[in-house]
C-alpha cells in the first residue's frame, strides 16, 4: 500500500524490518527510485534522537564511496523520521553465504577490501558504522562484475539512547567488539573488528564464538581467541587474527591500510578452493577475563569438559566498568537493522551458519574477485618464521603459502619434455630455512619471458627508474622485484609522458601489474597508463593508491612497444609526488626465441 512521505516521496513496498526501523521500496513523483529507512515511531519521537537525526543531515549525505550505499535525503515530517538511499538491486551477503557455504578465500578477501575501503571513507568522517554483519554488506548486481555496497553507517549514532534512558548495546552479538559489550565507546577499531569476524565467517561458513545465549557470546567475544578453522591459509589467518584482538589498538589499521592488506591477499590466495563449511566454530581458546564473565557466570556456569563452552580463565582486567545489575540483562536486547537490497531473505538470522556444503566459488555472479580455479590443498608448513616445502607446487599455490612482507624473484627456466608448466622447480633458501625477505623461486616454463626492467628503452629513459632491492616499491603491501617506476611530481594536474621499447617482433604477451607505488605521498593521485604498439593502441588501465591492476597486453608481432602516462591529483601543498609502477612485468617470448637473460638461467640452490 502506498504512503506519501513529505512532498517528495512516496513509499510502495515494506523489503524489511529491523529492530531500528522498516526498509521500504519507494520512488520520487518522477519515478526516481529510492530505499528509505523509516525509523521507529518510538525513535521518531525521541527529542534527543530527532536531534541527532538533524544533525547528521548533512554528515551523511556528505559521504561517497563507490562501496557505500549513499544517502541522499533525511526526511523529518511529523513522527516520520526516514534516511533515503540508492536503492540496490542484488542480495546482501547473507544470501550467496547461506546458499553456498563457505567461500574461496580469494573472494571472501575480495569482498572483505571493498567494505574496508568503504569503511575508510566513514571513519574519515567522524563516524563509526558499530554494525558491520553479513546483513549490511551488500552485492550490487547492476555493475560489472558484482560490487559491494556497504549500508547503515550512521543509523547505530542516530538511533543510540542515551546512559539516562538506557544500557541497550548497539550491535548485533556475534560480531559485536570486546569495547562494546564492556560497555565502552565505539571507535574505529570497533568496526574492524566486526569486519574481521564477518570475514571468519565468510571462510568457514560460522562466526568464532556463536552460542545459542546471547550473554555467552558477548562473554566469548571478551574472554576467548577464536578457534582455527581447517584449511584457512596462514597469511589470511595471520590478518584474522589480529582484526580479532581484544585491544582496539592492537588490531591493524586504519581501515584504508586493512583495505590494502585483504587486496594483496585476494590476489595470492585466488586460487585456492573453499575450505569445508562448518556448522560449529572451531573450540575458541580461553585467553583473558572480561567483565561480562562475571555476568555470564552468573547464569551459565562452566559446563563440564568436551562441551563447546568456554571456561573463563585469567584475572579480571583493571578500568573496566560495567554495572552488573538488573539492568545488565538489557544486554540481550542487541539492535538489528534491515539491508537495503532487493532480494534481501526474510528470515536471516546472523546466528544460524550456513548450511550449504559447496563454495560460493560455484556461483561466480556473487564473487566481486575473479573467478578462479580449484587446486588442491596447501601442505603444512615448517612452522613460523620458516620456510615452507614449495617444491612441486604450482607457483600461485606457492605464492598463498608466503606471507605478504616475503618477495619473491621468480626464475623462468624452459619446461622439459613432460615437465609441467608453472610449477616450483628449486628454491632458495631450501625448506626448513629461516624465511628471508626474499626467497627466490625457479619456475618451469613452456615459454622463455624477459623481465620489462632488463630492457634498456630506445627513449624516455630519463623518466624510468627500475627497482634494484625488495622495499623499493610495494603495491598492495607487497614488494615489486623486477620494478619499473615512473614518478610524478608536477603540481599541475594532467603530468605526461612516453618511453619506448624495441621488441623486435620477439614477443607475444606482456603480463604483470601496475598501481600507485604505497609510499606516494600524493594520496588522490591517478594514473593513466597506455599500451601502444607500432602507433596501434594496445590497452589503457587507470589507477588509484590502494587500486592495482593486472595487465595482460598482447604484443604478438610488435616491432616497438610505446608507454604513455598521465598523472592527476597531484596538485596540492608542496606539490606532492606519486610513483606508477609496472611490478613483474615479464614479456612472454614467441616461439623459438629465447632472450638473452633467459638463455642460460643461473643455477640455485634446492
Amino acid at each position: 500500500m502506498e504512503r506519501p512521505l513529505g512532498s517528495l516521496y512516496v513509499l510502495e513496498e515494506v523489503l524489511g524490518r529491523g529492530a531500528t526501523g522498516e526498509v521500504w521500496r519507494g520512488r520520487t513523483h518522477e519515478g526516481q527510485e529510492y530505499a528509505f529507512k523509516v525509523l521507529h515511531d518510538t525513535l521518531a519521537r525521541d527529542a534527543e534522537t530527532r536531534q541527532r537525526f538533524l544533525r547528521e543531515d548533512s554528515i551523511l549525505k556528505s559521504i561517497r564511496h563507490p562501496h557505500l550505499v549513499r544517502v541522499h535525503d533525511l526526511v523529518a515530517e511529523g513522527d516520520t523520521l526516514a534516511i533515503v538511499m540508492d536503492l540496490i538491486k542484488g542480495s546482501d551477503l547473507r544470501k550467496p553465504m547461506r546458499e553456498h557455504g563457505a567461500m574461496r578465500p580469494g573472494d571472501a578477501c575480495s569482498i572483505a577490501a571493498e567494505a574496508a575501503s568503504a569503511l575508510a571513507a566513514i571513519h574519515e568522517a567522524g563516524v563509526v558504522h558499530r554494525d558491520i554483519k553479513p546483513e549490511n554488506v551488500l552485492l550490487d548486481m547492476s555493475s560489472t562484475p558484482p560490487a559491494v555496497r556497504l549500508t547503515d553507517f550512521g543509523i547505530a549514532r542516530i538511533a543510540e539512547q542515551t546512559s539516562s534512558k538506557s544500557t541497550m548495546l548497539v550491535g548485533t552479538a556475534p560480531y559485536i567488539a570486546p569495547e562494546l559489550a564492556d560497555g565502552r565507546s565505539a571507535v574505529p577499531a570497533t568496526d574492524l573488528y566486526a569486519l574481521g569476524i564477518t570475514l571468519y565467517e565468510m571462510c568457514c561458513g560460522v562466526t568464532p564464538f556463536a552460542d545459542r545465549s546471547t550473554l555467552v557470546t558477548l562473554q566469548r567475544h571478551g574472554s576467548a581467541a577464536p578457534g582455527r578453522p581447517p584449511e584457512i591459509p596462514d597469511p589470511l589467518w595471520e590478518l584474522i587474527e589480529g582484526l580479532l584482538a581484544k585491544d582496539p589498538d592492537d588490531r591493524p589499521a586504519p581501515a584504508a591500510r586493512v583495505a590494502i592488506l585483504l587486496e594483496a591477499l585476494a590476489r595470492d590466495l585466488h586460487q585456492l578452493p573453499a575450505a569445508p563449511t562448518l556448522t560449529e566454530p572451531p573450540e575458541a581458546v580461553a585467553r583473558v577475563h572480561s567483565v561480562l564473565t562475571d555476568v555470564s557466570m552468573a547464569t551459565h556456569p562452566p559446563r563440564p569438559e568436551g562441551t563447546e563452552a568456554v571456561r573463563p580463565a585469567g584475572r579480571r582486567r583493571r578500568g573496566r566498568a560495567l554495572a552488573v545489575t538488573a539492568a545488565a540483562v538489557v544486554l540481550v536486547a542487541i539492535v538489528g537493522t534491515a539491508a537495503y537490497a532487493v532480494m534481501r531473505p526474510a528470515d536471516d538470522d546472523p546466528r544460524q551458519p550456513a548450511a550449504a556444503p559447496s563454495s560460493l566459488g560455484e556461483s561466480a555472479e556473487f564473487a566481486p574477485g575473479r573467478p578462479t580455479a580449484a587446486s588442491t590443498s596447501p601442505r603444512p608448513s615448517y612452522g613460523p618464521g620458516k620456510v615452507p616445502d614449495l617444491t612441486g607446487m604450482p607457483e600461485a599455490q606457492a605464492r598463498s603459502l608466503l606471507p605478504p612482507t616475503t618477495s619473491l624473484q621468480i626464475v623462468r627456466e624452459q619446461a622439459q619434455a613432460g615437465q609441467p608448466d608453472g610449477v616450483v622447480l628449486r628454491q632458495n633458501p631450501p625448506p626448513g630455512s629461516d624465511l628471508p625477505p626474499t626467497l627466490q623461486l625457479t619456475v618451469s616454463s613452456r615459454q622463455a619471458t624477459q623481465y620489462l626492467d632488463e630492457l634498456t628503452p630506445t627513449s624516455g629513459e630519463d623518466d624510468l627508474t627500475t627497482g634494484t632491492d625488495a622495499t623499493d616499491y610495494r603495491l598492495s603491501g607487497r614488494p615489486q622485484l623486477h620494478a619499473v617506476g615512473i614518478t610524478g611530481s608536477s603540481c599541475s594536474s594532467g603530468e605526461k609522458g612516453t618511453a619506448e621499447y624495441d621488441l623486435g617482433q620477439n614477443y607475444k604477451q606482456l603480463v604483470g601489474v601496475a598501481g600507485i607505488d604505497d609510499d606516494s605521498p600524493a594520496g588522490k593521485a591517478q594514473a593513466t597508463l597506455e599500451f601502444y604498439g607500432d602507433a596501434r593502441k594496445l590497452k589503457s588501465v587507470t589507477t588509484t593508491l590502494g587500486k592495482f591492476k593486472e595487465l595482460d597486453v598482447d604484443v604478438t608481432g610488435v616491432l616497438r612497444l610505446t608507454l604513455r602516462w598521465t598523472f592527476t591529483g597531484l596538485d596540492g601543498l608542496n606539490c606532492p609526488g606519486a610513483t606508477l609502477v609496472i611490478g613483474d612485468g615479464q614479456l612472454v617470448a614467441a616461439a623459438g626465441y629465447v632472450p638473452p637473460s633467459t638463455a642460460s638461467p643461473s643455477p640455485s640452490g634446492g
